[in-house]
């Protein structure tokens, strides 16, 4: 056996060990592992852009919701709502409910009473750029709409975070979460074109100030 093969055979060994005791993917010249990438949710935020970003992994925390049975997905005046376990996320089904209403989803705050910064995360999309309001209480604290992916390096589904800073919470205060769907009429789906079914995650975060 030639000392390249046996030097190559060791590299790739030694590889494997690394992330069968680690969990973290090596480069072993054979192509990147990703098999071994932790979960979603425990990675760290990489990309930032202004206020909002597009990041490759989100953090969780425990100040979040994370529950998806803690959210109504029936409000009166909305269209009503649907979880996507595939996806870990909420969303409207865009082929069962009207296209240019809005949906909403409601839950109650369980932290203690204080001034927090509020995460949330939407999913990117490429065949619609949906938009989102988040109420406290009724008081509208925050509102985008997801910025177009069609034609980019983004992955479908990217996590999108937009982050409000100093929000007054009260303990058993109103969450709502207001969204709606949207085609951008570039990707034909049928006789017609696909939309965005304004899915987010419903893993909020709170982070005291």
């Amino acid at each position: 056996m030639s000392s390249n093969i046996v030097t190559l055979i060791l590299s790739f060994s030694l590889a494997v060990l690394h992330q069968w005791t680690t969990g973290i993917p090596c480069d072993t010249g054979l192509g990147k592992q990703f098999d071994g990438y932790p979960s979603i949710q425990d990675q760290i935020i990489k990309q930032k852009e202004g206020s909002a970003w597009h990041p490759e992994y989100v953090t969780t925390s425990e100040n979040s919701l994370s529950d998806s049975e803690k959210w109504n997905l029936k409000i009166n005046g909305f269209s009503p709502a649907y979880y996507d376990k595939v996806r870990d996320a909420i969303a409207i089904n865009t082929v069962e409910q009207p296209t240019d209403k809005w949906a909403a989803a409601t839950t109650s705050f369980e932290l203690l009473t204080g001034i927090y910064t509020i995460r949330f995360t939407s999913l990117l999309e490429s065949d619609g750029e949906s938009s989102y309001k988040v109420r406290i209480d009724d008081k509208q604290v925050l509102e985008f709409q997801n910025p177009r992916i069609y034609g980019k390096d983004i992955p479908e589904y990217a996590p999108h975070v937009v982050e409000v800073k100093d929000v007054a919470m009260v303990r058993g205060c109103k969450i709502q979460v207001e969204f709606l769907p949207h085609s951008n009429g570039l990707v034909p789906e049928g006789d017609g074109f696909g939309y965005a079914r304004a899915r987010w995650s419903n893993n909020i975060e709170f982070l005291p100030q």
